[in-house]
């Protein structure tokens, strides 16, 4: 017996020379799971996100389809259902009304499948025109750094953003000449999808600049609502 309590107190005395021990303790996994889901629960649906839809009594109607560009999902019995800027939950009521016509007290069950990649797009006067993976936080000046920063003819005092609103991309102009030449910050961060354009001259028709610069690029054709300030 005294031998036994000599070797675990010689393992025990081995063991506290700073050596890391080999086996870390780590969370419970259903914590993990948890936290996850509760972060989906509360995660709004993008335009590129792909879901799946289960009908518990029609499991037929089950479907694995992603948020087109104008954030609508195509589904057989409800139709044209219009996902972006909704959890799962708002989304499964939502289907679940538009089907009921056709069935008696459907249930429906929504998941994330998968989350389509976020872009950012940054144009004009700038030295490798593109887009940038979208981070949270980012602003325009970080942006434009990662497609190799300005060119030596861009205005850097008018650089232009775009922002989806709903349907329509509202415009807004930015001063970047502070930060860029005296570290003030910016004060602007973008979302998912936004445009940042770099012009060379100040932009007058915003018209004839959506249609050189933006159609064809953008994953749906941008709308400059009436509230446009620029």
């Amino acid at each position: 017996m005294k031998g036994w309590v000599c070797l675990v107190a010689g393992l025990l005395l081995s063991s506290c020379g700073g050596r890391t021990p080999a086996h870390v303790p780590l969370p419970p996994l259903d914590a993990d799971r948890d936290a996850a889901t509760a972060d989906l629960t509360e995660y709004r649906l993008q335009a590129g996100d792909t879901i799946r839809v289960k009908y518990l009594y029609h499991p037929e109607l089950n479907v694995k389809v992603p948020i087109r560009p104008d954030g609508d999902v195509s589904l057989q019995v409800a139709g044209l259902v219009h996902a972006a800027g909704l959890t799962t939950d708002e989304l499964e009521q939502v289907i679940k009304e538009r089907s009921s016509h056709r069935l008696r007290d459907p249930e429906i069950n929504v998941m994330i499948a998968a989350l389509g990649e976020r872009k950012v797009f940054v144009l004009g006067e700038v030295r490798t025109p593109g887009f940038v993976v979208y981070r949270e936080g980012m602003t325009p000046l970080q942006a434009i750094v990662e497609r190799g920063g300005f060119t030596t003819t861009a205005r850097v005092d008018s650089v232009l953003r775009l922002s989806k609103d709903s349907a329509d991309y509202q415009g807004t102009r930015l001063d970047l000449s502070k930060p860029l030449n005296q570290g003030v910050p910016e004060g602007v961060e973008l979302a998912v999808g936004d445009v940042v354009f770099v012009p060379r001259t100040f932009i007058g028709d915003i018209n004839l600049f959506v249609t050189q610069y933006i159609r064809g690029v953008l994953p749906i054709e941008p709308r400059i609502g009436a509230g446009t300030s620029f």
